[in-house]
């Protein structure tokens, strides 16, 4: 990967934090710009009032397309206390039937881990420090094989529990319980990752309110990963999900070299030196700078002053 570091004029690299920090460590070298997309922990904040009949769907899509295998699923699922207990019975009775296997053999909710045995364990590790920590396994929970992670929903899970603070990937459904709307951006904002975030709630203004004090690159009112539908929109993330944007109008001006560059729109009219400030320079330089100065940038009394000034000017010879 050196090489296409080396003699690149930029790189947008999408991975994990450790690997961007390589990439920037390298780009530093020849101080090539470097647009980083480091993943996410994405939260869905669902308030007492939201239409659950929507976003149950939605919970079970964001967490599980792909096999959560996708930077901009949702990686923790906030609930109010109001309404946790329902939910979380919800997502179970929803999650456990979920079938999973090769979509070449049947038709299955759920396919493989890409990255095999190496993402299983990183996944398995996580998971066990996690109960180790205090957290329920609900549903799910152990591997069972080198390519297949079953469908798993934890709960019991703070913002102190090692599996809402490292991106999963994977197919897990993290249960997080908020009390209020600032108890709720606090945990959001606890987390050292910033990249996509929803909100849900019958409320828009507030959940609007809530969304504009979320420490994330990209927000959702009522929807999952809508956002990235619209290439119109930038993308990219805050904190140690990143920096700079794809897409959007700020995308392509990121790949383009900004030039400033001037030329006279009136003819005839060009740029002169006045005299007073032409090389050799005289004494009577700084007073001319001076009251042209106020004229530019001065008060009223300052402009007159220096207007007076200039009308009476005789520069020497």
């Amino acid at each position: 990967g050196e090489a296409v570091v080396d003699f690149t004029d930029k790189v947008t690299f999408i991975g994990s934090p450790g690997v961007g920090k390589l990439v920037m460590k390298r780009a530093s070298e020849t101080l090539t710009p470097v647009l980083l997309e480091l993943g996410g922990k994405d939260p869905a904040i669902i308030l007492e009032d939201a239409d659950l009949d929507q976003v149950i769907p939605i919970i079970l899509r964001g967490t599980f397309q792909n096999c959560g295998q996708n930077c901009v699923g949702l990686e923790r699922i906030l609930l109010h206390e109001s309404i946790h207990d329902k939910v979380v019975q919800t997502l179970v009775d929803k999650v456990k039937p979920l079938t999973q296997g090769a979509s070449s053999q049947s038709t299955k909710d759920l396919g493989a881990m890409t990255m095999g045995a190496a993402s299983i364990k990183k996944i398995q590790k996580l998971v066990d420090d996690s109960v180790a920590a205090g957290a329920k396994v609900l549903v799910g929970g152990k591997a069972t094989s080198d390519y297949f992670f079953p469908p798993t929903i934890i709960s019991n899970v703070d913002e102190t529990t090692p599996i809402a603070n490292e991106e999963v990937f994977g197919p897990i459904l993290v249960v997080m319980k908020f009390k209020s709307d600032d108890d709720a951006v606090r945990i959001v904002n606890d987390c050292p990752y910033g990249l996509g975030s929803s909100v849900f709630s019958k409320n828009v203004a507030r959940a609007q309110a809530i969304s504009d004090r979320l420490k994330t690159g990209m927000c959702n009112i009522n929807d999952f990963g809508i956002n990235y539908l619209c290439q119109s929109l930038p993308f990219g993330g805050v904190k140690i999900s990143g920096f700079d944007r794809f897409a959007g109008v700020e995308g392509l001006r990121g790949n383009c070299v900004v030039r400033a560059s001037t030329s006279d729109r009136i003819p005839f009219v060009k740029t002169l030196i006045p005299a007073p400030l032409q090389y050799p320079i005289k004494d009577e330089a700084f007073p001319f700078m001076e009251n042209l100065s106020k004229v530019i940038y001065g008060t009223i009394g300052q402009f007159v002053g220096g207007v007076v000034y200039l009308i009476n000017f005789k520069p020497t010879k």
